[in-house]
């Protein structure tokens, strides 16, 4: 099932409403219609929704919960292996690494 991520101020009461890139990639992509579920995170709290989608615009979409999630926590184990980078990107690597790791 798809999961998309929110913010806080996209969350009103028991409604969600998802803009920018996932708009098209929910109408385009997946070709989603009014009445399907989704899973939306919201980022800020770490939460997880099911959603049902109850209205498709060409700008938003619109989301009624369902039922918040319980939190699910993986247990795949991954293994990062790195070449030697050039210039200054080791930073980088490291700012990633250290985010999947808080994942």
């Amino acid at each position: 099932m798809p999961k998309f991520f929110v913010k806080n101020n996209q969350i009103e009461k028991d409604l969600i409403k998802i803009e920018g890139q996932d708009v098209k990639h929910i109408k385009n992509v997946l070709r989603q219609k009014v009445g399907e579920e989704i899973i939306i995170c919201n980022s800020s709290e770490q939460k997880n929704y099911l959603c049902e989608i109850e209205e498709i615009n060409k700008e938003y979409i619109k989301c009624k919960i369902k039922k918040e999630l319980e939190e699910f926590k993986s247990n795949v184990k991954v293994t990062i292996m790195q070449g030697l980078p050039k210039a200054d990107k080791m930073e980088l690597i490291i700012q990633k690494s250290v985010e999947l790791r808080s994942i």
